[in-house]
This record gives C-alpha cells, structure tokens and sequence, in this order.
C-alpha cells in the first residue's frame, strides 16, 4: 500500500529527529572527548561543507518534479514514454550518487557499536522510502511494470550498502581511534546538513510545521529510550 503524504512527512520528520539526537547528543560529544572541542568541531563542520559539495554538484533530483516540468513543457500535459523513462533514470542516477556517502556514513557510525548503529541505519532506510517512490513513479508511468520501477528503485539504493563495503574492505586496517572519531564527527555534520538541507524541507511539504515539530520530537525520544535499553543489554 502506497503510504499517504501526512504519513511519509510524519516519517520524515521521525527521521530528522533520530539524526539530529544522534550527531548531536552520542556521536559529536564522543568525537569531543577523544579528539578535543576545538578538532572534533572542526570535523563536523568539515562533514558539513563536503556534502554541501556533493548536493552542489549532484543535485539529488525528485522524479515527481521531473514528471510535472515535462507535462507542463506539453500543450496536451501528456509526456511521452521516452521522456518519462528518461525522468525516472536521471532520478536513480542522482539518488544513487547521493546513497554512497550515506552507506559510508552507516558504516562509520557503526563502528560504535549496534546501540547508535542500527537506529541510524533504520532512519537512513526510512527517509529512503521517498526516495525509492521519487525512482518508482516516472519508470511506471512510461513502462507500466512494476518490476521495472520496483529494479531501477532498488537499483540506486543498493548503492548504500555498497558505500559501507568499498569503506569497509578498503578502509578497516587504516582505521585508528582518532581517524574513527574523526570520522564521526564529520558523520555528525553530514547528518546534521542532510537534516536541514533536504529531509526537513522535504517533510514540511507534507504536513504543517505543528505535526512536523511533533514527529520530530516523537525521533528523539525514540532514539533516547532506543540507546538506553540498548546500553542496558548490550
């Protein structure tokens, strides 16, 4: 069932909340008390500006928007299939680009332990459910089968967990403390960046800035009780 658009901006917002929480509450203040205030500070700005670049130069395109500029540059609001497939595959294209980064954000932040890990992995899963939809539409519009928006969608995420194995098989021997907490500060600060710079904006096109304050809120206290169990029994 395809989720309404109240309920992906609930989502939305859940999962800025849990980022957010994390980066600012376990992942920055770790970084700090390894590295210093003033090093770990700079390596979250450091996370910032360098997905800043990225969403510069790939700009992580949305194929419902594709799918409306092209109905509108026809007189007869029908778009051919061509241009549809076309929307759709410029879509995956983007979004695959932006995934790999976020799968070596992932995997750093795993290093932690499962306790700050897997909450981070579901949020990063759950504002990928737009993502996928934002593949889907135009790759059915042109083709009609399923299959076919369902393989190009599942395509460009698998670019994630593919950033988490290039890091991993390459990376893990070079990884000492302080390049792990390094990494995690700048994880914090691409975290934060995608928070503010597309999942929020994203999120307040769906619901009202009230829910969007609540459903935030709803992530972090979430992700609070999530660690703290987790740090109880792990």
């Amino acid at each position: 069932m395809e989720p309404t658009k109240r309920g992906l901006g609930h989502l939305l917002s859940f999962s800025s909340g849990v980022m957010l929480f994390i980066s600012f509450s376990d992942l920055l203040p770790d970084a700090t008390a390894e590295l210093g205030y003033f090093t770990a500070n700079l390596w979250f700005f450091f996370g910032m500006i360098l997905f800043a670049i990225v969403v510069k130069f790939i700009p992580e395109p949305d194929g419902h928007e594709l799918v409306q500029t092209r109905k509108s540059s026809h007189p007869s609001g029908k778009v051919p299939d061509s241009e549809l497939m076309m929307a759709g595959i410029t879509t995956a294209i983007g979004i695959s680009l932006h995934n790999f980064p976020e799968g070596i954000a992932v995997y750093m932040t795993a290093l932690k332990g499962l306790r700050v890990g897997l909450p981070l992995a579901l949020a990063i899963a759950a504002h990928n459910i737009p993502e996928g939809m934002a593949v889907a539409v135009p790759i059915y519009a042109s083709t009609g089968s399923r299959w076919q928006a369902i393989k190009y969608a599942t395509l460009s995420g698998a670019c994630e967990p593919l950033g988490a194995l290039f890091i991993g098989a390459i990376f893990t021997p070079y990884l000492t403390p302080s390049i792990i907490h390094a990494s995690l500060a700048s994880v914090a600060g691409i975290m934060v960046f995608l928070c503010i710079r597309e999942l929020i904006p994203m999120t307040l096109k769906y619901i009202e800035p009230e829910a969007a304050v609540l459903s935030n809120g709803v992530g972090m206290f979430a992700i609070f009780i999530s660690i703290h169990y987790l740090n109880a029994y792990l």
